[in-house]
């Protein structure tokens, strides 16, 4: 007959047991979980957005302008606005045919040579299509569900200490610059997923895999070479300091090495630096196109100015957020370091990005990081993520109604 003491300590740990189960399956689920709400959530809205807003026509999407290109070369099942168009049209150029990378090419004409250097969207969406052009505005719809759908998971598995990681990968693959993105065929969402696949890879010390996985990141947008250049600045600090490192260089000299290496293909296929037409257009002086932007959006009361300064006090609200928790021990120093860079990045943008309303989808980098050192760092209020998911459903309404 077993005394009352051993049958209590048996319960107890039985409980113990269960709580710990449940704890890590809860975990496990998470991920899934994010990606799964994210998915849907985007399928809902890409879905009205190419049945009613496009009428249909998915290749409307991509906002194919007269002003680059030539109706009469534009293959029939293009559809063509009037006007500029917007960058998406450039992606759909590089997907019909990712090995053209001559500026002319199917009716579209490319507006710099550095657009060639962002090739993995369009190369994926291409890869999908198997080759056949009628298909590729429907693959690069493919890719960037896919790619927020990556987004939320890996987000989630990136916060797998904190109390709530499904709600960070939501809030991640949420994003409202997002929405933008894969509304207009652009390429954030495919960069941010390979950069957050790369994160994790190099988290769990796999840096061979992580380098190569920040090389096609790098390949895809050249914002998303921040983060190995935070490790290679980490590197160089220890070695200084140390004088050895065990951190293995492939993982930030490999999409080091891949960016360089296309950049002089480019430079032999196209005879410039494509990567030079990209500095001059999106680089300003710090701080001042800031302010220029704000003084911009503030001269007229309007949805949209107000929903762009939506978005502004919810970006900064999480960077406060980071920066309050930059001590914290629970965050990785490459992530403190990379998000510092892309903090000084941002505030270095030239009016090309302040002065339009684009959702911000330039600075999502500084997006990710600020949420993942803020959800990383143990908080005991999740208040601020609700907002973030009121400030994507806000910002979504304009998106299902208009181009």
């Amino acid at each position: 007959m077993q005394v009352p003491e051993i049958r209590l300590i048996r319960r107890l740990d039985c409980y113990d047991s269960w709580v710990h189960t449940a704890t890590t399956t809860s975990s496990e689920r998470a991920p899934r979980i994010a990606a799964l709400i994210v998915f849907v959530g985007y399928l809902i809205y890409l879905g009205e957005r190419s049945i009613v807003v496009a009428k249909g026509n998915i290749s409307s999407l991509a906002l194919i302008g007269t002003t680059f290109s030539n109706r009469r070369q534009l293959p029939s099942y293009l559809y063509q606005h009037h006007g500029n168009g917007y960058d998406g049209q450039f992606f759909l150029r590089l997907a019909l045919d990712p090995f053209v990378l001559r500026l002319h090419a199917f009716g579209i004409t490319l507006n710099g040579a550095f657009r060639d250097q962002r090739i993995v969207y369009p190369f994926l969406a291409w890869l999908i299509s198997l080759g056949q052009h009628h298909w590729v505005p429907v693959t690069l719809v493919i890719v960037n569900l896919i790619a927020v759908t990556v987004i939320a998971y890996m987000g989630a598995k990136l916060a797998h200490n904190t109390a709530h990681p499904a709600m960070v990968g939501v809030l991640l693959g949420g994003y409202f610059g997002y929405t933008m993105s894969t509304g207009r065929d652009l390429a954030e969402p495919t960069a941010a997923a390979f950069l957050l696949v790369a994160m994790y890879l190099f988290e769990h010390d796999h840096l061979v895999f992580a380098g190569i996985a920040f090389a096609f990141a790098g390949l895809a947008l050249e914002t998303e070479l921040i983060v190995p250049i935070a490790l290679g600045l980490i590197w160089l600090l220890v070695l200084v300091r140390k004088r050895r490192s065990t951190m293995n260089p492939a993982v930030f000299l490999i999409p080091g090495l891949a960016a360089l290496g296309f950049q002089g293909l480019l430079h032999v296929v196209l005879g410039k630096v494509a990567i030079s037409g990209d500095l001059r257009g999106n680089l300003g002086i710090p701080v001042y196109s800031v302010l220029v932007g704000i003084v911009h959006h503030a001269h007229a009361l309007s949805a949209t100015n107000l929903i762009w300064f939506g978005q502004l006090v919810i970006i900064a609200l999480f960077v406060v957020l980071a920066a309050m928790n930059l001590k914290s021990t629970e965050v990785p120093l490459y992530l403190k370091v990379a998000w510092g860079l892309m903090l000084i990045l941002t505030l270095s943008l030239s009016g090309e990005v302040w002065n339009h309303s684009s959702y911000f989808r330039a600075t999502d980098i500084l997006w990710l990081t600020s949420v993942l050192i803020w959800s990383r760092s143990r908080p005991t209020h999740w208040w601020p993520a609700y907002l973030g998911y009121i400030a994507t459903i806000v910002s979504v309404v304009p998106l299902l109604l208009f181009f």
